[in-house]
């Protein structure tokens, strides 16, 4: 049979649809990204730098991000795939064209035909690939015939089948025995889109049920998270644009109730952008509060959800300033609560940031743990006598979870932990769970649907 020339990208099963950009020209935009981050680029860095084949083509750039997005997340199989079909190592232009497609073929997003027939356009299309055509044509045709066979061998090995390094793979299985394989499992899939109701302007119930009546199936997960069981762009989520809902995973949504705000309090959130956490918190109380990021692109971005929200007011203030330098935004009153979201290796957030696990190195997690502390050195003189101190990473590693807090407790004096529902004499440790996982339960105090989070409260006596 023949292909449509206009088959649409992300409709899985569908090979036509003249609604999209042919997947040729999508195909050799995922390629493109793709290939920068096998040069060891950002995923979002290599897709900010493509160049859409008509100005201004969303539909194009929402299908390469799906692509590419979809090539990283196996990226572990697609490499071993491309190995055992070519007799020797292709060109790096060749090698990430087979790559997207091998991808496809695998999420089996497309009839089979259509992938093989607009790769081999895409190739011929493009002049570092334009002799490759035949060769990419008979590599895809091979890994159809072997299908199966090539899939398990592939799977055999639990670093491939995770889409994880050996040394990640080791490491968590050694932290968490049998609950690794679970975590890695959920860590493998699709981010489920979690919302956080706006208090101040409605309850839960009240948000879900406003959601289902514009036909969006919802599950409560979290005493504020609503799962959205089928994602939308956020401009198409009813009530996002007038500020009743913010995307926060549920177990991001824990750090502002377990900080304990009240009325009239001081408090710090460092390293706050985008700025999820500082509109909870400020969504919980009427504080005074310093959000500091370094990076001023990034701190434009709290402001911008403040201001959706409605909760811009003259006692917050947005400071671009490192929080390791506390002279550049301290103006010595101490503060009564902080919230440390400390830089890590983000390994618990891997299915939102799938690129992780090519682009970290082992030796990072022993530098990031080094900053780490650091910055709990740096932020606990300016807390308040009894004030609190949240130390959060969105990572799932010892080293940089409850290993920090232990050394910092070992050497400050007046400082105790704080025990935090379901935690052990180390902290809490959330690992990332499944949707499938989720499916039945309701909110309650613990969230139940997640990314891995490590969370520590600390008082100073």
């Amino acid at each position: 049979m023949g292909a449509d020339p206009h088959p649409q990208p992300g409709a899985p099963g569908e090979g036509a649809s003249t609604a999209g950009p042919p997947l040729a020209q999508v195909l050799t935009g995922a390629a493109a990204a793709w290939a920068q981050v096998r040069a060891g680029h950002s995923l979002d860095r290599a897709l900010a730098g493509l160049l859409p084949p008509r100005a201004g083509d969303a539909r194009w750039a929402s299908a390469v991000r799906d692509v590419a997005t979809g090539t990283v997340r196996r990226a572990a199989i697609v490499d071993f795939l491309v190995a055992q079909m070519a007799h020797r190592p292709p060109d790096p232009a060749v090698a990430a064209l087979l790559g997207v497609a091998l991808a496809q073929l695998l999420a089996r997003s497309y009839p089979d035909f259509t992938v093989v027939d607009q790769t081999v356009q895409a190739a011929r299309a493009t002049p570092a690939t334009a002799a490759a055509g035949g060769f990419i044509n008979a590599v895809l045709r091979g890994f159809l015939r072997e299908r199966d066979a090539l899939e398990a061998r592939a799977l055999a090995d639990p670093a491939r089948r995770y889409n994880v390094p050996p040394w990640w793979l080791r490491r968590v299985e050694a932290e968490y025995g049998a609950r690794a394989a679970a975590a890695l499992q959920a860590q493998s899939q699709e981010p489920p889109m979690v919302l956080r109701v706006n208090r101040r302007r409605a309850t839960l119930e009240q948000a879900a049920q406003g959601l289902r009546e514009h036909g969006h199936a919802v599950t409560a997960v979290g005493p504020a998270a609503l799962w959205l069981h089928r994602p939308l762009p956020v401009e198409r989520i009813p009530g996002f644009a007038a500020g009743l809902l913010s995307v926060q995973d549920a177990g991001a949504q824990c750090a502002a109730p377990w900080l304990q705000v009240a009325d009239g309090m001081r408090v710090l959130d460092a390293c706050a952008a985008p700025g999820g956490k500082t509109a909870h918190l400020l969504e919980l109380a009427d504080c005074h509060l310093d959000a500091v990021e370094r990076d001023a692109g990034r701190a434009a971005r709290i402001g911008a959800n403040l201001q959706r929200l409605g909760l811009e007011s003259p006692q917050t203030r947005i400071c671009v300033a490192d929080a390791l330098t506390p002279a550049a935004y301290w103006n010595g009153e101490p503060y009564d609560r902080i919230l440390l979201d400390a830089p890590c290796s983000a390994s618990g957030v891997v299915r939102r940031h799938p690129d992780v696990t090519l682009l970290r190195r082992e030796s990072d997690v022993a530098k990031l743990a080094t900053q780490q502390l650091e910055m709990l050195r740096a932020l606990w003189p300016l807390l308040a006598p009894a004030g609190r101190l949240l130390y959060v990473v969105c990572s799932v590693f010892a080293e940089e979870g409850r290993r920090p807090v232990s050394a910092f407790l070992r050497r400050q004096p007046g400082a105790r932990r704080i025990r935090l529902p379901g935690d052990d004499a180390t902290g809490l440790q959330l690992l990332p769970t499944s949707a499938a996982a989720a499916a039945g339960q309701s909110g309650a105090a613990m969230p139940v649907l997640h990314d891995g989070f490590y969370y520590a409260l600390l008082e100073k006596t």
